[in-house]
């Protein structure tokens, strides 16, 4: 009998939606009349560029990278799943945080892998010796986990990636940056030239507000590249994605000022719930807070009431919140306030 491969939970898609860590912002109105007349010229009869070239050198402009140590994909999700295609079957095993991101275990059990964690502490924090102790106990053949950390929000220092790249060399160690615009660290993708056992995933489906298009990138050595290439599935991302995609990245600075107000709305969002006493949260550098509280059916039925969706982890006391709109964000806040004194 096949090995069951853990299901992916589809999000809800009515109210007001703070559980899939999406902009709460459309593209502007400009740019979505730059990509409606860009349409009007595109060859939907021809299959798309293979080579990807315009999207992987747009990318490679705003990321400071050539375009040859990148490949772009259906979202950063089918090149996680690319890569753990490539290193892991019957036999291996990945090695990644409890808790992280649902699609590493998606992926590696439907290669029937391994799967081995390392749990985190409740708020996030790291031992970063112990991780590279257990890891190489365990033997394990893929080393994969966000950063910032998908739900915690804490994110690694350039230097800890280092010293976890070095310790599990040749293993392949992949870093998710799908959060990585909204932290204040410095991205792996500088390190990509230094380490062979160094792969790096981003996305245009967060801070660049384009979830529904999902456009996401690889990043490695160009020795590297040059295998995958020969890996990937041809055509895997279509020209209207690719295109809407060279758009969005010609409006980066538009994009950054974006950033700077998620970032800004979500400090702002931790100052006014960090001394509640009945629910704890954590700094974050990601779009969103983690939180746990003892009663939380009770805080979800207060969020449902109020028609705003969040993420509950089922089975666990803790959830997650998106940064929204301001307007969003004071709603969440006087649910958490209500909780509060009626549960301290």
């Amino acid at each position: 009998m096949a090995k069951k491969i853990e299901a992916y939970t589809a999000q809800d898609q009515s109210g007001i939606l703070l559980n899939a860590n999406e902009s709460t912002a459309n593209l502007s109105m400009e740019i979505r009349k730059e990509i409606s007349e860009a349409m009007l010229t595109l060859d939907f009869n021809r299959y798309p560029d293979n080579s990807q070239k315009e999207i992987l050198e747009a990318y490679a402009k705003v990321m400071k990278l050539k375009s040859n140590q990148l490949l772009a994909g259906n979202g950063s999700d089918a090149m996680l799943g690319l890569l753990i295609g490539t290193f892991l079957g019957k036999g291996k095993s990945l090695y990644t945080f409890d808790p992280d991101f649902s699609m590493y275990d998606y992926y590696a059990s439907a290669y029937e892998a391994g799967i081995e964690k390392f749990t985190l502490s409740f708020d996030g924090t790291l031992d970063l010796d112990a991780f590279i102790a257990e890891g190489k106990k365990k033997n394990v053949s893929l080393v994969m986990f966000s950063n910032p950390n998908n739900p915690t929000g804490i994110c690694l220092s350039i230097t800890k990636i280092k010293k976890l790249i070095e310790a599990f060399a040749p293993v392949p160690v992949v870093v998710d940056e799908a959060y990585f615009e909204f932290s204040n660290e410095t991205s792996a993708l500088s390190l990509i030239n230094d380490y062979d056992n160094l792969y790096v995933t981003r996305t245009l489906s967060k801070a660049y507000c384009i979830a529904g298009v999902r456009l996401g990138f690889l990043a490695a050595s160009k020795e590297n590249m040059k295998v995958l290439r020969e890996l990937s599935v041809p055509y895997s991302v279509n020209r209207v994605s690719m295109k809407i995609g060279e758009i969005v990245l010609s409006h980066t600075s538009e994009i950054q000022f974006q950033i700077e107000e998620t970032k800004k709305k979500r400090d702002a969002m931790y100052e006014a719930v960090k001394g509640f006493r009945s629910l704890h949260f954590y700094p974050s550098q990601a779009n969103f807070l983690h939180g746990y509280c003892n009663q939380k059916e009770q805080l979800l039925k207060m969020f449902e009431k109020e028609k705003i969706v969040i993420r509950n982890y089922a089975g666990k006391k803790t959830f997650r919140i998106t940064i929204g709109s301001e307007e969003e964000n004071q709603k969440v806040i006087s649910v958490l306030k209500k909780y509060e004194e009626e549960c301290v």
